[in-house]
C-alpha cells in the first residue's frame, strides 16, 4: 500500500478510480464497503477523523441551499413524490460527501503534491519539442501554486483584523458582501505577482529549450503502469460482481 501512495501518478489513479467508482455505485452495500475503505485510507494517511469532518463543514453549511433549490427545481418540473425526492437526496448527499471526503484525504496526504513533477518527467523522456504542452503545464502548476497562496494571503488579513481589535459582528450577508468587496483587490495583487514571475521566467530565457528539464524527476516504469491496470480491473470487477 505505501507503494501506491508513494508514486503520485498511481496514487492519484487510485484516488480518481475510487471517487468514479463511489460515484457509480448502485447499491448502499457498496458504499459500506467503500467508507471502510475510506476509514483504512484515513488511517494510512495518519489523518483524524477531526480533521475530515472539519474539511467538510463548508459544503455541509451549503448543504440546505442545494436541498432547497432542488426541491424547488423537482416540484416544478418532476412528477416525482416529495418522499421520491427525499430519498434521491439522501442518496445524492451521501455520495458526494464520501467522495469529498476521499479527494480531501488525498490533498491532506504528504504525497500528493508530486503530481506534476511526474507527468513532466514522462514529457521529458518523451523528447517532443512542443511549446503548448510546457505552456499547459506551466499554467497548471501556477495556478496550483497561486491559490494555496492567496489562501494563506486571505487568513493573513483576517488575523490582522483580529489582532487590531476589528471583530466584525455582522450577519452572514454582510460577512459575504465585504468579502465580495475586497476579494478583486487582493485577486488584482496576486495577478502583479503573476505578471513579475512572468516577466522574470521570460528574462531568464524560458520557451528557448524545449522540453524543460525537471528539478526533481519522479520514476515511472512498467511496474507503475501494470499497478494502474490493476487498480482499474479491481474497481470494475468489485462493482459488476456486487451488482450481480
Amino acid at each position: 500500500m505505501s507503494f501506491l501512495l508513494r508514486q503520485p501518478i498511481v496514487r492519484l489513479w487510485l484516488f480518481l478510480s475510487y471517487s468514479s467508482a463511489v460515484l457509480f455505485s448502485p447499491t448502499i452495500i457498496h458504499w459500506g464497503i467503500y467508507g471502510i475503505f475510506l476509514l483504512l485510507l484515513s488511517f494510512i494517511e495518519n489523518i483524524s477523523m477531526k480533521r475530515m469532518a472539519h474539511s467538510l463543514r463548508s459544503f455541509i453549511m451549503f448543504l440546505p441551499i442545494m436541498i432547497s433549490i432542488y426541491l424547488i427545481i423537482s416540484l416544478l418540473f418532476s412528477h416525482s413524490s416529495l418522499r421520491e425526492m427525499m430519498v434521491e437526496i439522501g442518496w445524492v448527499v451521501l455520495k458526494f460527501s464520501l467522495v469529498m471526503a476521499i479527494m480531501n484525504v488525498y490533498s491532506f496526504g504528504k504525497y500528493s503534491g508530486n503530481v506534476f513533477d511526474a507527468l513532466r518527467s514522462i514529457w521529458v523522456k518523451m523528447n517532443k519539442p512542443w511549446r503548448k504542452v510546457e505552456d499547459g503545464f506551466l499554467f497548471l502548476e501556477m495556478t496550483l501554486r497561486f491559490y494555496p497562496s492567496f489562501q494563506r494571503d486571505w487568513n493573513r488579513y483576517n488575523e490582522i483584523q483580529k489582532a487590531l481589535g476589528l471583530k466584525n459582528h455582522d450577519s452572514k450577508f454582510q460577512q459575504w458582501k465585504k468579502t465580495a468587496n475586497q476579494m478583486p483587490g487582493m485577486i488584482m495583487l496576486h495577478l502583479q505577482k503573476a505578471d513579475d514571475i512572468a516577466q522574470a521566467m521570460y528574462l531568464r530565457g524560458y520557451g528557448k529549450q524545449i522540453p524543460r528539464g525537471v528539478a526533481h524527476s519522479v520514476t515511472f516504469n512498467g511496474l507503475h503502469l501494470l499497478v494502474i491496470i490493476f487498480i482499474s480491473i479491481a474497481f470494475i470487477s468489485f462493482h459488476s460482481l456486487a451488482t450481480i
